[in-house]
């Protein structure tokens, strides 16, 4: 498999690429700069340095290629920032639909989902804009006629946990949060997954 990463330099976004090559995936890590190179090398590696947010960039990235996965999102929850989400999504699109790419797998938010608690009732109103960006994000490639796999999760933490829980539709029980480690395997499932469509997972760790 020819597979792009995008935000394969963050803290989730490199687990990604190793479970990829763990694989045997040939994978192409987008980054936005040369000093963000992963500092690893290996013949099925390699770099394109852009910005993933612009369409006629990763046309270029995408070309023959199998599928993408993105781990893009803010680092802050300030409205420029989480733009990414939406940003990239608009890209990825334009992107796919010119290169014939057709499989997707991005990460997003479990706010989405409806609130069950009062924390989270709360916390959609603290990051509403990673709400609202993410939000976007989704409907954009939802509606956008490719194989789309979205990954809602709580808290991300880096505990050495590769397991995983994913539900259709909703958030598994208690399931508030999940490693960052487990998030990549998902991911990776998912790519190499048959499927058709927009399909939105709720995505934790598994129970004590």
């Amino acid at each position: 498999m020819k597979l792009v990463i995008l935000g394969a330099n963050g803290r989730t976004g490199r687990h990604v690429v190793q479970e990829a090559r763990d694989r045997g995936a040939n994978v192409t890590a987008v980054v936005r700069s040369d000093a963000k190179r992963p500092t690893v090398k290996h013949d099925q590696l390699q770099v394109a340095v852009g910005d993933p947010c612009d369409p006629e960039f990763l046309s270029k990235v995408f070309r023959d290629q199998d599928a993408v996965i993105s781990t893009l999102g803010g680092r802050t929850p300030t409205k420029k920032a989480t733009s990414i989400y939406w940003k990239s999504a608009d890209a990825i699109v334009e992107a796919a639909w010119d290169t014939g790419l057709q499989k997707i797998a991005v990460t997003s938010s479990a706010l989405l989902f409806p609130p069950q608690r009062l924390i989270d009732r709360v916390l959609t109103i603290l990051v509403h804009n990673i709400v609202q960006s993410a939000t976007r994000m989704e409907q954009k490639l939802c509606n956008a006629n490719l194989d789309v796999s979205v990954a809602r999760c709580g808290f991300l933490h880096d505990a050495e946990e590769t397991r995983y829980r994913a539900e259709r539709g909703v958030l598994p029980k208690d399931g508030s949060s999940v490693s960052r480690i487990a998030l990549a395997r998902f991911l990776v499932d998912q790519i190499h997954t048959p499927c058709s469509g927009c399909q939105v997972y709720g995505v934790s760790g598994p129970t004590a």
